[in-house]
């Protein structure tokens, strides 16, 4: 069966492109891969497409079992599937954020020298680095970016709540798809920095952990997709208006002014909030037009003309060009790469 494309949340094809080559790598069927998740060749050959996360997460779940690696092959030694799962059935038992997290440092130490996870706390602030002992085997930055995501994403499910990111830093150059951070990483991101790492307030390490083994079930049943799907951020001023722009009857026509007046500020105070976590109004609003449109283009019944319309646009020609500003193609290559993968 095709999964539709989630309407609120799409994610780069870049990321499936790095990882079917690392899969090719290891010397999996590409065919297999590709059908296992659902991918169009041609689809993934454009630079700027997007696809859906459940698209993404059965990529890299297959990678991970016909491999045997949680590592993805990409560290100085493998991680056998099914270890982090083991991991997450002691944490739940954890009492505290903060013992969970020492737990887990603890858990990696004993297990492997592929990634060192370490722990350094301030009187206001917790940095939470992950490094590889070989990161020259991890060139693209795969393993890196997944390992950040997974343990901010998979603690904030242990409390019950999305921990607030003060910043991330990574110890490598902006890449292309840097633009992407801004979904995976919602706070301001620094490259080239000495170490990877992930920095939130120190208060929230007495958070309590509040998950049973009925609930683990559940969330393992559903991993990689947990970690690819959108998060809220209810303390973050960008997810705020974004959650304002996806409830309105035509975001196209939502001003910075509407929104502000919501929020109960003025106009610049908001603009000022969300230049400080690294947003941008009119970004925010294409990017929301554009999962709309990719949305409404996978779906049978919908024509150009018809997609077009659902997000605003009332001349076709116009939205033709907006979709390939925004995606590298035209909407007709788009649905061509769908029926290909169909």
């Amino acid at each position: 069966m095709i999964e539709a494309h989630d309407i609120r949340h799409t994610v780069s094809s870049y990321f499936a492109r790095a990882h079917l080559q690392n899969g090719l790598r290891l010397g999996l069927d590409e065919q297999a891969l590709l059908e296992f998740a659902a991918l169009s060749p041609s689809l993934l050959q454009q630079q700027g497409s997007r696809l859906a996360p459940r698209q993404l997460a059965r990529l890299l779940i297959k990678i991970m079992t016909e491999a045997d690696d949680e590592f993805l092959g990409l560290a100085s030694e493998p991680c056998r599937f099914g270890v982090f799962p083991l991991l997450c059935e002691h944490l739940i038992h954890t009492r505290t954020l903060g013992e969970a997290i020492y737990e887990t440092r603890r858990f990696y130490g004993l297990i492997t020298r592929a990634i060192r996870f370490e722990i350094e706390e301030s009187h206001t602030e917790v940095r939470v680095s992950l490094r590889l002992d070989k990161p020259e085997l991890d060139p693209e930055h795969v393993l890196i970016e997944l390992l950040l995501l997974i343990w901010h994403r998979f603690p904030s499910w242990l409390i019950g709540q999305v921990i607030p990111l003060t910043r991330v830093q990574l110890a490598y150059p902006a890449p292309q798809h840097a633009e992407e951070y801004r979904l995976l990483f919602p706070t301001q991101r620094e490259f080239n920095q000495p170490h990877n790492t992930l920095v939130w307030p120190k208060h929230v390490m007495e958070l309590p952990v509040h998950r049973n083994m009925e609930q683990l079930k559940r969330y393992l049943a559903q991993i990689p997709l947990q970690w690819f799907r959108k998060q809220r951020f209810a303390d973050f001023q960008t997810e705020r208006v974004m959650q304002l722009l996806e409830q309105s009857s035509s975001p196209h026509q939502t001003t910075l002014e509407d929104i502000a007046e919501q929020l109960h500020m003025t106009s610049r105070t908001l603009r000022r909030k969300l230049t400080a976590e690294g947003s941008r109004f009119q970004q925010m609003k294409d990017d929301l037009r554009r999962d709309q449109a990719i949305y409404w283009l996978s779906q049978d019944s919908a024509s150009i003309a018809e997609a077009g319309e659902k997000v605003g646009y009332t001349e076709t020609a116009s939205f033709i060009r907006a979709f390939k500003s925004w995606t590298g193609m035209s909407p007709g290559q788009y649905q061509k790469g769908l029926r290909d993968r169909k």
